[in-house]
């Protein structure tokens, strides 16, 4: 993979950057120069500058202070797997439209330098903007190949998070059905994660951010006394959530 990634870094410098430099002359021959020298450098740049989120990151999404549950964060680790799964289908498109568009740009460019009849300055102009956006398009590709590398990146790492939630909730006796469905562990999750919010109530100076948090962890508690689960779901709290429920009157 390291290796893959290596050369997407080495083309980019070769095929991307340095006919860039050389052909768009915009900046000062000193500074072209140190553009030149510096090619294989930038090409790392490009190519390990990190896209989204690294694997800790990932970890901080659905940890217990926003997915209290193990149920809770495999729905969140489900969601951001398809979000990322869902781009890379998008990328996989515009990295097929933008190859036809440079196989197009390069047959008007053999029309526009090679026509039937002797070429005209004008032609002979639009061949050479043809031929700036192509050298840009083809800068585009690289880039696309660097983001859909990280792409997958993201989407191992998401599985790998899927799986150990997965394991995890089959030996607390989870069945299949139950860890896909969405519902099936979301009073649970609401009743820790509202009451988890509601500590923090005290820092708060906005009121309607104080009447949100206390309609939550209310509602969480009626659900789970209304489905019978409220006395085992207090046994799991930590300290912070048993000292929100005394704050709402239901622990003394």
């Amino acid at each position: 993979m390291n290796e893959v990634k290596d050369l997407i870094a080495t083309n980019m410098a070769n095929d991307v950057i340095l006919p860039m430099i050389r052909e768009m002359p915009v900046i000062c021959k000193e500074d072209q120069k140190f553009l030149v020298e510096n090619k294989e450098h930038l090409g790392k740049v490009f190519e390990k500058t990190f896209m989204w989120r690294t694997k800790i990151q990932k970890l901080s999404i659905v940890s217990d202070d926003y997915c209290p549950t193990l149920h809770g964060k495999f729905h969140q680790a489900i969601l951001e797997c398809k979000v990322q799964t869902d781009q890379l289908f998008y990328l996989m498109k515009d990295f097929e439209m933008a190859k036809l568009d440079c196989e197009i740009l390069e047959e008007e460019i053999k029309e526009l330098k090679f026509p039937t009849e002797p070429p005209t300055r004008k032609s002979l102009l639009e061949a050479e903007k043809k031929e700036l956006e192509l050298k840009f398009k083809q800068y585009e590709l690289k880039q696309q190949q660097i983001a859909a590398n990280y792409r997958m990146a993201e989407i191992k790492d998401w599985v790998e998070i899927q799986e150990s939630l997965m394991q995890q909730m089959k030996e607390q006796g989870m069945d299949d059905d139950e860890m896909w469905n969405k519902n099936a562990g979301e009073v649970r999750n609401m009743f820790f994660l509202t009451l988890t919010n509601l500590h923090g109530l005290a820092k708060s100076t906005d009121g309607a951010e104080t009447n949100n948090l206390m309609a939550l962890a209310r509602f969480s508690v009626q659900q789970a006394r209304e489905l019978g689960i409220f006395e085992n779901l207090v046994v799991q709290c930590n300290e912070q959530q048993r000292q929100s429920l005394k704050f709402l009157g239901e622990l003394k």
